[in-house]
């Protein structure tokens, strides 16, 4: 029963995201027609700004559509109640820039439906209305501002979703209650590097985060810490964030998977949970607790219970690192998939002495 509902879970979102992206194209015309009239007020928001700023003296006809595609996008994500306003206008390529400061119209597009690897072409209209046919991979000279919801606040809203299931189903992982007194283990990550970050140039930069996945320290349940990455845009690009992404008090056996994901226009965030939650309680159902290591594929149940949709252009799996140890350095360390590549360092941090 639950994968026949899984089943009409997507078919239903492939309506629905089919029918968003009929409404989007739309509004992309309208903004395109009305572009003379928008392009001073989002110079001023650095290229980028969310739809009713610039929208205020637009007709009402106009606000009436970006109002329904900013409703749209919300309930298409499973963000209501997190976030108010998603819907933005951006300039697609900050290399652009130069060429609108000279006074190059730009075209207006919006983010296909489907799959990417699926797109032939980004449609986007000029200022008479007209489509225009970009090509997918590589990002044109001439400006293109793209209608979108803003990744940062889905993702930021969409975690916040993840993070309260997760506490619901009594899976999100907290610090262990120790003597104040004991230093803090934790993993130190120093280096991140990605070579895809599955992203096309009309959706800019990444929005990543890692689901840390173990298994709780004092029952037998798994503990899931999502970690966002807010750093990681670019794909062939070494970041060094120094950032803590494992801490240690929080799972048994020292022993972690890592499943690195990056956020998408089209993914439903209740969903994604319910999978994450699904997948995580079958592995000490179906596999029974582990007395000793190895622990449990929990990230590769994980992995597995995303559909093959929310493997493209939903939430974007990036990479899998598997059976990660406390005190253990990693260098030039590569998922599974052969996509990220990381420095790993273990770190005692003392508690600040009163």
């Amino acid at each position: 029963m639950r994968n026949q509902a899984v089943i009409l879970l997507l078919a239903l979102l492939g309506v629905t995201t089919a029918h968003a992206a009929d409404s989007d194209r739309e509004l992309a015309r309208q903004l395109a027609l009305q572009q003379k009239n928008l392009l001073p007020l989002l110079s001023n928001q650095e290229y980028q700004s969310p739809l009713p700023n610039l929208l205020q003296k637009a007709s009402p006809q106009l606000q009436r559509q970006a109002s329904d595609a900013n409703q749209a996008a919300i309930s298409r994500q499973g963000l209501d109640g997190e976030v108010k306003q998603l819907m933005q206008l951006r300039l697609a390529n900050p290399e652009q820039a130069a060429a609108l400061q000279q006074g190059v119209e730009p075209l207006v597009a919006y983010v296909p439906s489907g799959d990417e690897k699926s797109w032939s072409a980004i449609e986007a209209f000029d200022s008479a209305g007209n489509p225009v046919y970009l090509d997918v991979d590589k990002a044109p000279a001439r400006p293109v501002l793209v209608v979108e919801a803003d990744p940062i606040k889905a993702k930021n809203a969409g975690l916040k979703v993840m993070r309260k299931a997760l506490a619901a189903a009594d899976l999100q992982a907290a610090p262990a209650t120790t003597a104040s007194t004991a230093p803090l283990k934790t993993s130190i990550l120093k280096k991140i590097s990605l070579k895809d970050d599955k992203e096309p140039w009309l959706l800019g930069a990444a929005e990543v985060y890692a689901v840390v996945a173990g298994v709780n320290p004092s029952r037998a349940e798994p503990v899931v810490d999502i970690v966002d990455m807010p750093y990681l845009d670019d794909d062939n690009t070494e970041y060094t964030p120094n950032q803590i992404l494992v801490y240690w008090d929080r799972y048994r056996w020292g022993a972690v998977d890592i499943v690195m994901m990056e956020q998408d226009d089209n993914v439903n965030y209740k969903e994604l949970s319910a999978l994450f939650i699904d997948a995580l309680k079958l592995a000490f159902t179906a596999g029974g607790v582990p007395e000793a290591l190895p622990f449990l594929d929990l990230g590769g149940r994980i992995v597995k219970a995303l559909p093959d949709s929310w493997m493209t252009n939903n939430d974007d799996y990036l990479d899998t690192f598997y059976t990660l140890e406390q005190d253990q350095s990693y260098h030039q360390y590569p998922g599974s998939a052969g996509n990220a590549v990381i420095d790993l360092e273990p770190k005692e941090i003392a508690p600040t002495k009163p």
